[in-house]
């Protein structure tokens, strides 16, 4: 009777530790698959990833700095900006390396911006000359609002714009369906790119690049369609409806800006006017030598209150120890204080950044579980040890003996 009891408890013992086995298999299973889905999810937001996309040879770090809507943030105050941001650049020792002609053309250039009293050229060749001040960041400012489009007897009422200057595609690499970005610097600010479900609203197809809308009584040309992203995340992130994207200047000439504060200006001898200010999201991309210290110099260099910006670092936003802070900040995170106008992109980021601290805490509760597991049966296996450290040092003391005494032999 107690051999069969013996029988049945090692059984037991037996299964219960295959069972262990086999959840330390899955558990493991687990955390590579999260890991994996973990980083498809972050592969959908390249807005978020300029800084690895041009990393060669030095570690860049692209951050971006959000201003309150009581804020009047305009071209000349991102211009004051930059220029305390290349002073701190060379404070700090981030400046340009002495390279060859060849290597410097890869090198990031920041493009120049105009004022919105600046007149337009007639020459659209003198756009796509590019202003190479050897500056080794690259930048760009947008602000959000709403426009009216018309083609022919077919009108687009309230539509989701963004008004761009600098660099804007380069952070932002929009799926293009036709045609091109317009010029970031190009003189005539008349381009125009929209998307999908604007292009088939205007024109019933979505090959147009060339054709001439109307936006405040002005013709813009179409430079380009791009795709339009669909998915929950996307809907509630902002793009739930048609988007166009504008040049910056022609956003306050033609349109209502609605991510900050503005002020009338006049543009023309005639008394014409247009917005000045609304500038909600700068975005920069530089060398970034030590962690943390491209988003402390953009801090300073914008000079604003803490309570009037916020300056996120998307190199590192996706990091453990970033995801790790949200995981910590869970409940208050969502408590937001500042009157910030978000766009799309950002909400996105923040959408993503939830999703993947929960999968990050899943994956450190498997981890966790497989490291009590493991601690679980070391600590037992010793318990149950059939051997002592004496034990061990005599078997091995007596391997050396024989060893010596064969080699002794073989001289003999």
């Amino acid at each position: 009777m107690k051999t069969k009891f013996k029988e049945i408890q090692n059984s037991l013992i037996q299964l219960f530790k295959n069972k262990v086995f086999i959840l330390v298999i899955i558990l493991i299973a687990a955390d590579l698959l999260l890991g994996a889905y973990s980083r498809a999810l972050i592969s959908r937001l390249p807005e978020q990833a300029e800084g690895q996309r041009w990393s060669d040879g030095r570690k860049m770090t692209q951050v971006s700095a959000f201003f309150t809507e009581d804020q009047l943030i305009d071209s000349d105050y991102i211009r004051k900006l930059e220029y305390i941001l290349q002073a701190k650049m060379n404070d700090v020792g981030i400046v340009e390396d002495e390279e060859d002609d060849d290597a410097k053309s890869t090198t990031p250039v920041i493009i120049e911006t105009q004022t919105l009293d600046e007149t337009n050229g007639d020459s659209e060749d003198a756009s796509q000359e590019e202003v190479d001040d050897s500056r080794l960041f690259a930048s760009c400012y947008s602000a959000q609002g709403i426009i009216s489009i018309t083609f022919e007897n077919k009108m687009a009422d309230k539509v989701t714009a963004i008004g761009t200057e600098g660099d804007f595609f380069l952070f932002h690499p929009l799926e293009l369906v036709s045609g091109s970005y317009y010029s970031p610097d190009a003189i005539m600010k008349d381009g125009i790119v929209i998307d999908e479900d604007l292009a088939w609203q205007l024109f019933g197809s979505n090959d147009v690049v060339g054709q001439m809308v109307m936006i405040g009584d002005v013709p813009h040309y179409v430079s380009g369609v791009v795709k339009r992203e669909e998915g929950k995340m996307r809907k509630a992130s902002g793009q739930n409806a048609s988007i166009a994207y504008i040049s910056y200047d022609s956003l306050c000439k033609y349109g209502t800006i609605l991510s900050g504060r503005t002020e009338s200006a006049e543009v023309a001898e005639d008394g014409a006017t247009a917005s000045k200010g609304g500038i909600n999201c700068y975005e920069v991309v530089m060398p970034g030598p030590v962690d943390g210290i491209v988003a402390q110099i953009v801090k300073e260099s914008a000079a604003i209150d803490d309570a009037y910006i916020s300056v996120i670092d998307n190199t590192e936003r996706f990091s453990f120890f970033a995801l790790l802070n949200v995981i910590m900040s869970f409940g208050t995170r969502s408590m937001w204080n500042k009157a910030i106008f978000f766009p799309y992109w950002e909400n996105l980021a923040r959408g993503y950044e939830d999703i993947l601290a929960t999968l990050l805490l899943i994956r450190l509760i498997c981890r966790t579980i497989v490291v009590v597991i493991i601690v679980l049966f070391i600590i037992r296996a010793y318990r149950n040890k059939k051997w002592t450290v004496r034990g061990i040092f005599n078997y091995l003391m007596e391997k050396k003996y024989d060893y010596e005494v064969k080699r002794a032999q073989k001289r003999l």
